[in-house]
């Protein structure tokens, strides 16, 4: 089975807030990036369908994955325990097959994934975020492999989550519902992004 090429779901901005029914996460700053497992092997791609695959090679530890696995997630940089988006973009942009394997040792990344798409070859689309991450979260505990990390997050209490994220040098919050179907590259409510003010106007993620 070649698993579909879909394009990420989006959020829209918002203020903080609380709700029993949604989760929120850390807005991770980096590239939001798609990954699949199937009869084909590997694959990375972003917003535009765009291939990364041969960006970041040492990402071919997802193979220990299940086939038939798709995932949503956001590659990032780290330094100084953050997410440092201007270290991720210098290499994110190379094309050359030995600055790429050089920059595996000046800048390793690590994948963020924080939604289960295609489980075993079966879709999830339709299925409620507290399902698919439910499911996440047991592949990442069984098949836990380097370089790819759970995004946790809270239920409920999103204004105190917020508070301490922006407080600790996070970028800010995604609050996702909880009974929300997956929509590929739609703009929905259920997804709502909360960043400080300062921030909003910041480039748009890649």
């Amino acid at each position: 089975m070649i698993l579909p090429c879909l394009r990420p779901m989006l959020a829209v901005p918002a203020m903080p807030f609380d709700a029993a029914d949604y989760c929120f996460e850390i807005k991770w700053d980096g590239v939001r990036t798609m990954a699949a497992v199937d009869e084909g092997g590997w694959r990375l791609w972003g917003r535009d369908a765009v291939d990364y695959t041969p960006r970041y090679p040492e990402l071919d530890v997802l193979q220990r994955w299940p086939a038939g696995t798709l995932v949503d997630g956001e590659l990032m940089a780290v330094r100084g325990g953050l997410p440092h988006l201007p270290s991720l973009l210098q290499r994110h942009f190379l094309t050359d097959a030995w600055k790429i394997r050089q920059a595996t040792r000046w800048c390793p990344v690590q994948y963020v994934v924080f939604d289960l798409l295609y489980h075993g070859g079966r879709c999830l689309l339709r299925e409620p975020l507290r399902q698919r991450r439910e499911l996440l979260a047991e592949l990442c505990a069984r098949g836990a492999v380097p370089g790819v990390l759970w995004s946790a997050g809270v239920v409920g209490a999103g204004t105190a989550f917020y508070q301490a994220v922006v407080a600790s040098g996070h970028e800010g919050v995604v609050a996702k519902s909880l009974a929300a179907t997956y929509q590929p590259g739609c703009r929905s409510p259920a997804w709502r992004k909360i960043k400080p003010p300062a921030r909003a106007r910041r480039r748009p993620a890649l």
